[in-house]
């Protein structure tokens, strides 16, 4: 029987239309669903993955990030599995038609079996709506409350700790630094879940939201915002912006010499904003969560190995490109299959095992009734410069709480979230 490529499927059913191909996701090896911890005659034996992510332009650096954790959990599990694993890149460009496009080139040409990365929720949710409609399991590096709620998808999962598990990470060490906050959110749908569940966060733990304003994302210039915080009776700021938008935001804060009034949180905070700054920027930080960091224990090895693979020291986007590779391909082992149903069975309720179990302290789990990768949540605090580590790698923060990701999460019934 000749081979049918998904290509050719989705050109006869449009690339856009909502046929599944999950059936076709391991047509070239043997599909028999035998449970097989290992490649070869009892599993698929090899495995092209999509990675996608921002290649070009100003957030290159996270995309290239995800791309590099990949790599290393590819050579982990070719060497545990004897299989072999191809990466195909796709670039975002931080665009949802960009992604949109790249996604499917992916699938259609390079006839990837899974796809993983984004960055960008917005990204994240064009692809992963489009990946799950035809039967091609996804999982999304965005944040977005809406990629495991109303926006959920049976085949899109969610490697990133959600914008209400790191607010409620922060809400309470930052009601302990001050208890009137002014909130700076980049104005698309990511921005807009977290400053929602901020405000609501804040309340509950006895500070406030004072004064709030949307801003224009990307943005290229602060100081209007700036001056509205200024003027305001906050005793505090929250940056609820992405990347280099964030890096902006402080970098012209501080030149107004506002960090010496303000304790200063920034939101899904990425060591890579304030390398691209300076140490004293990253000294002002006094409280922000993050999906991941180089500091925890337990984590030297592999951020010495991918301080050799990367451009840039370790931060969370390269945990996330490990372990979103390390279970798309575990769970197409263990289902002996690679289409998306069969390892929508095998995530659904798992909890990791594996050596990206290693990176975190405490319980992972993929939750069953939305897809989010139930994970503990740090929140850091900037180090005092002479403190700060530059050898074998960056650590410029010191961990001020850690919180099982169970005691984070949004109720099932509360996601909006129905498959």
């Amino acid at each position: 029987m000749p081979h049918t490529s998904r290509r050719h499927v989705l050109k006869r059913v449009g690339a856009a239309g909502s046929i599944g191909i999950a059936g076709l996701a391991g047509c070239s090896e043997n599909s028999s669903n035998s449970g097989s911890n290992g490649g070869g005659s009892d599993g698929p034996s090899s495995f092209t993955v999509g990675v996608m992510g921002p290649l070009s332009g100003p957030f290159a650096g996270w995309g290239q990030a995800e791309i590099a954790g990949a790599k290393l959990a590819k050579s982990d599990l070719e060497s545990e599995f004897d299989v072999s694993i191809k990466l195909v890149k796709g670039d975002t460009e931080t665009d949802p038609s960009a992604g949109l496009k790249r996604i499917k080139s992916l699938v259609t040409r390079d006839n990837a079996d899974f796809v993983q990365g984004g960055v960008s929720s917005a990204v994240c949710t064009k692809m992963g709506t489009w990946a799950s409609d035809n039967g091609v399991s996804y999982i999304a590096s965005g944040a977005s409350d809406t990629l495991t709620g109303s926006a959920c998808k049976k085949y899109m999962y969610s490697v990133y700790s959600s914008n209400t598990m790191q607010v409620q990470a922060a809400a309470p060490e930052m009601a302990k630094e001050a208890d009137g906050w002014y909130v700076l959110y980049s104005d698309y749908t990511w921005g807009h879940t977290g400053q929602e569940v901020l405000t609501k966060a804040l309340e509950e733990n006895g500070a406030s939201v004072v004064g709030k304003d949307a801003v224009p994302f990307p943005a290229d210039d602060f100081t209007q915002y700036l001056n509205n915080v200024a003027n305001s009776d906050a005793s505090s700021v929250a940056l609820i912006n992405p990347g280099l938008d964030a890096r902006l935001a402080i970098k012209q804060l501080m030149n107004k010499g506002m960090h010496q009034d303000l304790k200063i949180m920034a939101h899904q905070f990425e060591d890579l904003v304030l390398w691209g700054l300076n140490k004293d920027a990253a000294a002002a930080l006094d409280v922000s969560p993050m999906g991941w960091y180089a500091g925890i224990e337990g984590a030297d090895e592999f951020n010495k190995r991918i301080t050799k693979e990367s451009k840039t020291g370790p931060f969370v986007r390269h945990y996330m490109g490990y372990t979103s590779l390390d279970q798309h391909v575990r769970a197409a082992i263990r289902a002996g299959a690679k289409d998306a149903e069969s390892i929508r069975k095998e995530l659904e309720g798992h909890e990791i095992s594996s050596s990206a179990a290693e990176l975190q302290p405490g319980k992972c789990y993929w939750r069953a009734c939305d897809h989010q990768l139930i994970q503990p949540v740090h929140t850091v605090t900037g180090r005092s410069v002479k403190k700060m580590q530059d050898d074998p790698y960056k650590l410029w923060f010191d961990i001020k709480s850690t919180t099982p990701g169970d005691k984070l999460a949004r109720d099932c019934e509360a996601t909006g979230c129905s498959f």
